[in-house]
């Protein structure tokens, strides 16, 4: 899951003197600003950000290819992330070239995931900044940036995908440098390395876009030559702050995390402390690992500098630092942004509950154990008591981070409901005013859709900021500001008001007045049946014409469940499982046959931008069903 290492031999006209003179220094040099400080000449610690879909793992995944693996398992090894092709938890790997160890560390690009950003730059001296050559920087780039900014990270930007035809190398830098500015970076961040590549086809320059190489060794070189060397306090005792959790079923616990210095060594006695004020817990290293070939390799000692993951200690969580028991000195714990979004897990409650053999966890304490066992090692949940003793409140950064939780949890045979989604206000510590979360959304969308965005979104709140051309012919990008409340449903709402072809991505951007204002999530009410049993044809044809349904000929319902989405306003209720009155009457002519139209195909994420706030989802291993809160008598 974790880790790869691998050799690549190049030598390249000037490159090769810089390797021999690189190879006759000693692994550890001392440095003249602070006795006692030594710099490790033999690794390197760096992290990929950037928004979603600008090809950070396909760039890892060729890195790794180049340098020797005969066969590169993609970084994105999880199944929902090969489903979706999106990255959702970090990752380390780790390439050799040149005799140089270069940790890289994948982040995940969307900003429902923006905490696994900022705890990982914690273990990178610097971060590959990469930048679509068609889109530009977008909400996202500028979130990561951001945080490597304020880590006062050395950053490298890398041009990719220049290979498309739609790709606009110089606008892209003069925008990204235009964004640099606007974060307040000083001279030296805004005079940062630039590299030209193409992930995909694994080649890369450093002159242009026009000037590409056979490979991605101009890529490498700027890593070796940018990325500040780990820098080790000789006379610090040992310091290692957890940024990552894994879980092994035979060894427990896997704490994963940069050695700040000191050693760690197999069967070594440590403690474990949260802050400075926390309690100093103690425990063994059972097993130690670096990252090699794709896999942990067991290993009996890690130096200061470099990326490992041990095992040993069973209460330990992601900002703890393990410490040396004599001189307990612990390092500031990793804090992330504040959840905005919270939704309400329960227990199924509904007539078919437990009915599957796949639902193997369908009780409260196992609803709750595996609640905070995803606050363990997501720190962007939070988990609060509900309204019930059977209820727990669960906050996150938006409705496709939480959407995620479900997922896994339906894979992993959990059967349980959950509320819609809603947003979380604060009190402004100074005014005492009630505040709301307020988003930078981005669409990119072609001309011919434009007015229907502008109109959406006016009806939403939303602000308009700035509007210019796209990358791709008769396309136009459109920021917008507007309230976190606002937004939910709106991707959905896009994809089917512009047949798919509006690409909408936000972030973020700060805490503003909440007007107390209703802001309607959807303009069309639902279907509700009445009754228990099985739909039927004959009231599924009488009613289609009332609207589209989430349910087909002969599947099981039950009274109280939303069964489609109503052309007007209102909701309705109907009897879906009516049969047409049987007699023994012969008909003057000949019926007609007529068709039904098939059901709507509705996912996780779809239902939680449909479900109103008088609706709770049922979330099942095999399928999800909306209802009504009355009939589930739930508040």
């Amino acid at each position: 899951m974790f880790g790869a290492v691998a050799t690549l031999h190049a030598t390249r006209g000037s490159n090769s003197a810089r390797a021999g003179r690189r190879s006759r220094l000693p692994r550890f040099v001392a440095t003249l600003d602070k006795p006692g400080i030594i710099e490790r000449e033999d690794i390197r610690n760096i992290a990929i950000i950037a928004h979603v879909d600008h090809g950070k793992t396909t760039l890892t995944n060729a890195l790794m290819k180049q340098c020797g693996l005969e066969k590169v398992k993609s970084m994105d090894s999880d199944q929902l992330e090969q489903e979706r092709g999106i990255t959702i938890l970090a990752k380390n790997a780790a390439v050799s070239y040149k005799g140089i160890k270069i940790n890289i560390v994948d982040t995940p690009g969307h900003a429902d995931f923006g905490a696994e950003v900022e705890r990982i730059l914690n273990m990178a001296d610097a971060c590959l900044l990469l930048v679509d050559a068609a889109e530009g920087p977008m909400p996202q780039t500028k979130f990561v940036l951001r945080q490597a900014l304020k880590l006062k990270k050395k950053i490298i930007v890398c041009i990719n995908k220049v290979d498309k035809p739609a790709s606009r190398v110089d606008w892209v830098l003069d925008t990204t440098f235009d964004l640099f500015g606007c974060l307040g970076a000083d001279d030296e961040a805004c005079d940062f390395p630039v590299v030209y590549a193409s992930g995909f086809q694994g080649v890369a320059s450093n002159e242009g876009p026009d000037s590409l190489e056979k490979d991605l060794t101009p890529l490498l070189d700027t890593i070796l030559e940018e990325t500040p060397c780990p820098k080790i306090d000789n006379s610090a005792p040992l310091q290692m702050l957890v940024s990552n959790l894994d879980y092994d079923d035979y060894v427990g616990r896997i704490c994963i995390g940069r050695l700040i210095s000191g050693d760690l060594k197999v069967g070594q006695e440590v403690g474990i402390k949260y802050g400075e004020d926390g309690e100093l817990r103690k425990g063994n290293v059972t097993k130690l690992w670096q990252f090699n070939n794709n896999d942990r390799v067991p290993t009996d000692v890690i130096k200061a500098g470099d990326i490992c993951c041990f095992s040993g200690i069973g209460e330990v969580k992601i900002g703890d630092t393990v410490v040396d028991l004599e001189t307990p000195m612990a390092l500031p714990p990793i804090e992330v942004e504040e959840p905005t979004v919270a939704m309400e897990f329960t227990i199924n409650k509904s007539p078919f509950a437990a009915r599957l053999k796949e639902s193997t966890k369908v009780t409260a304490p196992q609803v709750k154990a595996r609640l905070e066992k995803e606050c363990l090692t997501n720190l962007a949940i939070r988990m609060d008591g509900g309204s019930t003793s059977e209820s727990f409140k669960v906050k996150g950064r938006g409705t496709l981070q939480l959407g995620i939780l479900m997922e896994n949890m339906r894979r992993e045979g959990f059967e349980f409901m959950v509320s819609a989604p809603e947003v979380l206000l604060r009190e402004n510590p100074d005014t005492g005013k009630q505040e709301e979360p307020y988003e930078e959304v981005v669409i990119d969308v072609p001309n011919d859709f434009q007015g229907v965005i502008m109109e959406e979104m006016q009806r939403k709140q939303g602000v308009l900021q700035s509007m210019e051309a796209g990358a791709v012919e008769n396309s136009t990008v459109l920021t917008f500001e507007i309230p976190t409340r606002c937004t939910i449903g709106l991707p959905g709402k896009f994809a089917q008001r512009t047949s798919g072809s509006a690409v909408m991505s936000s972030q973020f951007s700060h805490w503003g007045p909440f007007d107390g204002s209703e802001v309607k999530i959807r303009e069309k009410g639902s279907i509700a049946t009445t009754a228990t049993g099985k739909a039927t044809y004959y009231s599924l044809l009488n009613f289609q014409l009332k609207g589209r349904f989430f349910v087909e000929h002969a599947e099981e319902v039950y009274a109280g469940q939303v069964i489609g989405m109503h052309n007007r306003e209102t909701d309705l209720t109907v009897n879906i499982t009516k049969e047409k009155a049987v007699s023994n009457v012969r008909a003057a002519c000949a019926q007609v046959t007529e068709n039904l139209n098939g059901k709507i195909q509705m996912s996780i994420d779809d239902w939680l931008g449909f479900m109103d706030t008088d609706e709770v989802l049922e979330v099942t291993p095999l399928e999800c069903r909306l209802a009504k809160k009355t009939a589930m008598k739930m508040k």
